[in-house]
């Protein structure tokens, strides 16, 4: 039997073997020779034993005939013998190789993971391994022998292998493969790679078939889980604009050897569909915006020389005229023998959004600086303000309220000459009492009117070059900027608040400046701070006066005087100095009062309040001291000079004239009585005492006069 390649390692003897067997048509025809070969000899030695042997007799040459036949006989016998007992050798020997063979075949097939079949024309199975068995859900590959595929499957699965089988007994030689899926005997579901030859004997007729079973699941599992990273690949890439490249450097100038590929993704960053232009060098750097092409060459050719890692961003002008920031980054592939550049390997990645994104995160950083800055430049100015507030709030005096407010102005606005200006008790006229930088380029004393911030009760901006009135109180030769907040307070202009820019000054420098909302706000609020501060400064005053002042006269009150008189009374004694206190009681007063009314009386009582006002020290202390009577505390002033004062006093008040009602009222006189701390007394309440004292004692000595204080004065 011949047989083609895969079906010769299913015979059971090779050609070589066949012709060896004992039996064989071969071994019979050497026989029938060895037959006819002795037969001639028998008959030649017949003719001739007679030549041989002339002188034997008929019962000898009988003899020799038969002893010739016998040794011919036996040397024929001998050499079948010979010639069986090779063949039976040689017969013993091809079963044994082909027992071996067959184990061989076996073995190799039983353990081979593919499944093996052979069929026969009828589609009976004549040979299966165990894999095939299994799969079959057989136990011994022998339960298949002489089954058909009818027997294994359904109907129409069945009608399908056949014909499948048929049409590789029809190819002539030719092998089909296939892929189907199957079910084994667990229920597992397997892909199987089939392919078929067909059996073919010696006289190169089709016998049957052979089959094999290849189970590729995992593979399919495989290429399909490849699949899907290549898609998920694929998506990832279009998600985050990735995209990839391979350049193949020994064939880099040689664009017919198509050195470069490139992903899908790079097609769709450079703004193509995929395949939509040629993948090309040419193609790359035309994408490549104008002014960025020539740097990434650069920067390539560098890292191909040095074989090194590199990071490039640069931008890529779309065919929609978009342009998109790139992120390319990539590494050399060396040959490792020769070190040689080999392949470049890069990845392309879409940042326009981050680009965006850090565009728009260092502009917020940037504004959010100017805030924070902006910030702790309000924090500073709310510090200042509030310490300012805090340092009014324990200024006694105007004068010292001015020199704060003036110090704390100069620092929140460090790039302006500034001035207070503060209106006179007489709202006809209003003084600069505090300025700071350049002085001088306001008017030191100037009326309600030259403001237009008091005339309006609003902030007044100018700024040279710009339409809008000027105050006329500001040296506008010199100032090219001002601006002045009104210092209102219970609906009252109090002063203003008055900054200029100086001529020559850099205007870049500036900060702040005044055209600010920033700066117009705080100057509002310094107007606002400073002139609720001298409101409370001049309401404090007032309570203060009414608390220490007599309502009527405008004197200080007895409250005021006791509170002085200790306060004199130390520092004369650490001086080692003298008080004197002079005590004066109007003369008649009531008959006064009674002759003219009590309105004139007050009358009286105010210009005696304003003659003591105007006839005493500025250290001196001048109070009414109840009803009629008043009280001098004299700093600094010994006995003889305190009697000197109240005679010229006593004088004065002689010659004092007083009108009330359009008529001139009679005149009046004062009796005085003098005692000095501390000849008179080393307390308050001694010294007092003294004095009033005496003036008792004037009055009892006839009245206008001034008394001191003797032992005598004693009641």
């Amino acid at each position: 039997m011949k047989t083609n390649e895969a079906a010769g390692k299913l015979t059971a003897l090779t050609e070589h073997e066949a012709e060896a067997r004992p039996g064989s048509r071969m071994n019979w025809t050497n026989l029938a020779w060895l037959a006819f070969l002795v037969a001639i000899g028998l008959t030649i030695f017949e003719k001739i034993k007679h030549f041989i042997f002339p002188h034997f007799s008929a019962g000898q040459h009988q003899t020799v005939t038969v002893c010739v036949g016998t040794i011919a006989a036996v040397v024929g016998a001998y050499y079948s013998t010979r010639r069986l007992d090779k063949a039976l050798s040689a017969r013993a020997q091809v079963e044994k190789n082909l027992a071996l063979e067959r184990n061989v075949l076996r073995t190799v097939t039983d353990n081979i993971p593919d499944s093996i079949f052979a069929k026969d024309t009828d589609g009976r199975y004549l040979l299966a391994n165990k894999a095939f068995a299994t799969l079959h859900g057989m136990k011994s590959p022998d339960e298949l022998l002489g089954k058909t595929v009818f027997d294994l499957f359904p109907k129409e699965r069945a009608i399908t292998l056949t014909a499948d089988d048929m049409k590789v007994m029809r190819s002539g030689g030719a092998s089909m493969e296939s892929e189907r899926t199957a079910i084994d005997a667990q229920g597992i579901v397997k892909v199987l790679h089939t392919t078929k030859v067909p059996l073919i004997d010696k006289g190169d007729a089709v016998v049957g078939i052979v089959g094999l079973h290849r189970d590729i699941t995992r593979r399919k599992e495989a290429e399909q889980k490849l699949r899907q990273s290549e898609a998920n690949l694929a998506a990832a890439q279009r998600i985050a604009h990735f995209g990839s490249v391979e350049l193949h450097l020994p064939t880099r100038n040689e664009p017919e050897k198509k050195p470069l590929r490139w992903s899908d993704e790079v097609f769709r960053i450079f703004g193509y569909e995929p395949g939509g232009v040629e993948v090309s060098r040419e193609t790359y750097f035309s994408s490549i915006h104008a002014d960025d092409r020539e740097n990434v060459r650069r920067a390539l050719e560098h890292a191909i020389h040095q074989a090194r890692p590199f990071a490039i961003e640069f931008r890529v002008a779309r065919p929609d005229g978009t342009e998109r920031n790139i992120l390319e980054r990539g590494d050399i592939i060396c040959d490792p023998k020769t070190n040689e550049p080999m392949k470049l390997v890069a990845s392309l990645q879409d940042v326009t959004e981050r680009v965006q994104a850090e565009i728009l995160l260092h502009n917020a950083n940037q504004k959010l600086a100017e805030k924070v800055q902006e910030l702790e430049q309000r924090s500073k100015e709310i510090n200042l303000l509030s310490e300012m507030g805090s340092k009014l709030q324990a200024c006694k005096e105007p004068d010292e309220a001015y020199v704060e407010i003036c110090s704390k102005a100069e620092q929140l606005f460090p790039k302006w000459s500034g001035s207070l200006c503060v209106t006179t008790a007489s709202k006809t006229t209003v003084e600069t009492v505090s300025d700071w930088g350049q002085s001088g380029h306001v008017e030191r004393v100037f009326g309600p009117d030259d403001c237009w911030a008091l005339r309006r009760g609003q902030p007044q901006l100018y700024r040279r070059g710009e339409k809008g009135p000027a105050c006329r109180h500001i040296n506008l030769k010199e100032v090219t900027e001002s601006l002045c907040v009104p210092l209102m307070a219970q609906g009252e202009a109090l002063g203003i608040v008055s900054l200029q820019m100086m001529r020559g000054q850099d205007q870049a420098d500036l900060a702040p400046r005044s055209s600010d909302e920033g700066e117009r706000r705080l100057a509002a609020v310094l107007a606002k701070q400073v002139a609720l501060s001298l409101w409370n400064l001049k309401l404090r005053e007032s309570l203060r006066n009414q608390s220490i002042c007599d309502p009527l006269t405008g004197l200080f009150n007895r409250r005021y005087m006791e509170e002085s008189l200790e306060r004199e009374f130390s520092r004369a004694n650490r001086h080692k100095s003298s008080v004197a206190i002079v005590m004066l009681d109007l003369d008649h007063f009531k008959r006064f009062n009674d002759t003219f009314g009590h309105q004139a009386g007050d009358e009286l009582l105010r210009a005696l309040g304003d003659l003591l006002k105007k006839n005493t020290r500025s250290q001196d202390i001048a109070c009414r001291y109840g009803g009629e009577e008043f009280a001098l505390v004299l700093s600094d002033s010994s006995l003889e000079g305190a009697y000197k004062r109240a005679e010229i006093l006593r004088q004065q008040v002689k010659q004092l004239s007083v009108e009330y009602d359009g008529k001139t009222l009679g005149a009046v006189s004062v009796s005085m009585g003098v005692a000095v701390f501390p000849d008179h007394g080393t307390t308050m309440g001694d010294v007092l005492r003294a004095s009033d004292q005496a003036l008792y004692s004037a009055k009892r000595e006839g009245r206008d006069r001034v008394s001191v204080w003797t032992t005598e004065s004693v009641v």
